[in-house]
């Protein structure tokens, strides 16, 4: 198995295909066309695409069709990354050559070619054919009037035709700061921001080779431009002039800014000085310059602040998360009393914090879990401190390890023998149900068969136990079912909840939920179910569970990943396993989903162990799923929202008088 450059020779070799820069102005993507050589129907590419707005986060992998393009809902404010993944399936040479996007943008681009004008302070004065009397003496051998008005226009043309275009600030001197004796100002005012057109000598843009002196690295000091008089006047008036503290910002190619440290009149053709020479060096914001309080100055200083940025506040961000990843607050500040617990807010005293290591190719992953099998069903065993929910441009992931308890997981088949409505929902009649310690109540979850509407795992509303009805929490659409119509109880263990501090399943905003064959979570009113036996995936009682859960809401996606921890064969201790195997994955689309906030976060009791609680503000992707899971000490502390490994609080005694 080998892949070489962008070809592939094996099953199972995988080619990633990035893009260097992003599209823009995306309204829609329509198509895909590429070329792969070596294709035939024994040995082919399967092709997956992930996207995302900021070339780090991407959403979860999908498969790479028209369909699937089309699907996105893009905004043309934000860049477009898309990243390709191909996977061989046969043993053959298969050579990626290129891929293309079929897309639709907002706009397209007018190019503008310049026009000479002639006839205004461009130097221009009309009819240069006619001849003038000079002095009534004849003819002037040094009369090179016609001459300097030449080559003014020719200036003025050239800085038309190939002027690079700037926007540059205009000062001037603040005359309550003038200084007789030292003959300077000391303020200086921005006055105007406009677009002109400069002149570079050669055409030789400053290098990008870096300086180094003995403080630091820094760019190139200075370097020369000319700026035609013509050009310059006509956008901040007549004889207006460059003068120090005026800066530029090079829009084109270069994206920086610079001031001006001189200036100076060309010495041209016969003195004429139709430019100046403007020497630059690298732009500083300085105290003494402000700008005037008029509309043009205010706009110089909105537009101003846009491009420069502080190297404080250009790293804070950056800085704060570093030492937050090295501090780890939300899981060192954890220890104490439970009026020192940063992290929960209450603590059921009847649950049990059982103390066991789970292991991870002889690495620690968890050392404690809540046993909420030791609670009532839906009873509260933990309140967090953290009481956010997201909006809908907010992304989330969701992080935790969980083993079945349930000593009975699948209740006994039930016959179905009618569906009628209820009230606008489907209600079951059954042949009889089940009684005592299998009985269905509501908000148990049923798995129905036999029906042509409402197969699958079902929420039931309510019960009539004397009439053997059952009726379920979605709307009447039929009552056609077959002969052999069933339905069995799953017992469904609800262990995380986000809502008011009434633990209610059926009010929460968020929930989640698994059965031995699904897992369903829960936004707002809206059920996302999973079945897992369609992957014949099935909980098992006593085995540890992995799972990550991705609501990406740039993508419109919702993503389940669970994952496994194999024995591994001959180890001397059977708890020490092998690296994580991923069992199940699914994506679904989702609308934009929010959630409020000031809500309560909880764990409920119910036939679980749970351990390693996180929430997350960014998606998981697949390829660090396995390592996020396997951190019993988070490294990115930053990205997290909610850490809690389930510690227990400390049990010591209060000391009044410690002598």
């Amino acid at each position: 198995m080998a892949v070489t450059g962008s070809s592939t020779d094996a099953n199972g070799d995988q080619l990633l295909v990035s893009l260097k820069t992003p599209y823009e102005n995306v309204v829609e993507v329509t198509g895909f066309t590429d070329s792969i050589t070596g294709e035939s129907t024994s040995c082919y590419y399967n092709k997956d695409f992930r996207w995302g707005i900021d070339g780090v986060t991407y959403s979860d992998w999908v498969t790479l069709t028209d369909a699937n393009l089309q699907a996105l809902v893009l905004n043309p404010a934000n860049k477009f990354w898309i990243q390709y993944r191909y996977t061989q399936v046969g043993d053959c040479i298969l050579t990626f050559n290129s891929i293309a996007l079929e897309i639709v943008t907002d706009g397209g681009i007018i190019c503008k070619i310049p026009q000479i004008d002639c006839g205004g302070v461009d130097g221009c004065s009309g009819a240069l054919n006619l001849a003038f009397d000079c002095c009534s003496g004849g003819w002037n051998p040094y009369d090179i009037s016609r001459a300097g008005q030449m080559y003014t226009q020719l200036s003025a043309m050239a800085s038309n035709l190939f002027g690079f275009c700037v926007d540059y600030y205009k000062t001037k001197a603040d005359q309550r700061s003038r200084d007789v004796i030292l003959k300077e100002y000391s303020l200086f005012d921005v006055i105007k921001e406009g677009e002109i057109k400069i002149m570079i000598p050669d055409n030789e843009l400053p290098t990008r080779d870096i300086n180094f002196n003995p403080l630091m690295m820094d760019f190139p000091v200075q370097f020369e431009i000319h700026i035609v008089k013509s050009a310059f006047e006509a956008v901040f008036g007549i004889g207006s002039k460059p003068q120090m503290r005026d800066y530029l910002y090079f829009k084109q190619f270069m994206n920086r800014m610079y001031e001006v440290d001189a200036i100076a009149e060309a010495d041209d053709f016969m003195y004429t000085g139709s430019y100046w020479r403007v020497s630059l060096v690298t732009y500083q914001q300085r105290t003494n310059v402000g700008y005037e309080n008029t509309t043009e100055g205010l706009a110089a200083e909105a537009s101003t602040e846009a491009l420069v940025s502080n190297v404080e506040d250009k790293f804070r961000v950056e800085r704060e998360n570093e030492f937050k990843d090295v501090r780890k607050p939300d899981e060192y500040n954890t220890i104490g009393s439970q009026a020192n617990d940063y992290v929960r807010r209450a603590l059921n005293k009847k649950m049990t914090i059982s103390e066991e290591n789970v292991y991870n190719q002889w690495t620690i992953i968890s050392k404690y879990h809540y046993a909420l099998g030791t609670l009532a069903d839906k009873t509260v065993g933990v309140k967090y401190r953290y009481k956010s929910g997201w909006t809908d441009v907010d992304n989330r992931a969701f992080t935790f390890w969980f083993r079945p308890t349930y000593k009975k997981p699948i209740g006994k088949n039930v016959l179905i023998t009618q569906i009628s409505n209820n009230a606008g929902n489907p209600m079951i009649t059954a042949t009889g149900l089940p009684l005592g310690t299998d009985a269905i109540v509501a908000g148990d979850w049923i798995s129905v068969r036999g029906t042509t509407s409402y197969n699958g795992i079902q929420l039931v509303k309510s019960v009539d136990a004397a009439t053997n009805t059952i009726t379920l929490d979605i709307p009447y659409i039929d009552s056609t079912i077959t002969n052999t119509a069933k339905l069995n109880k799953e017992v469904s263990n609800t262990f995380i909840n986000y809502d008011l501090d009434v633990p209610t399943f059926a009010s929460s905003s968020v929930g989640f939920t698994y059965t031995t064959n699904w897992f369903i979570i829960k936004f707002n009113d809206t059920y996302y179910k999973y079945d897992l036996s369609k992957s014949s995936v099935s909980f098992l009682k006593g085995e540890w569970y992995a799972a990550v859960i991705n609501l990406n809401n740039i993508a419109k996606q919702l993503s389940l990943f669970l994952y496994n921890t194999p024995e591994l064969t001959g180890a001397i201790n059977p708890d020490k396993t092998a690296s994580l195997t991923n069992i199940y994955v699914n994506t679904q689309t989702v609308p934009g989903i929010s959630i409020p906030n000031d809500l309560t976060w909880k764990l409920l009791g119910c036939q679980t162990d749970l351990t390693n609680i996180r929430i997350w503000s960014e998606p998981i992707e697949e390829e660090l799923q396995e390592l996020i899971l396997c951190q019993y000490v988070v490294k990115d502390s930053h990205l997290a929202l909610l850490l809690d490994n389930a510690s227990p609080e400390l049990m010591l005694p209060t000391v009044t008088n410690p002598r």
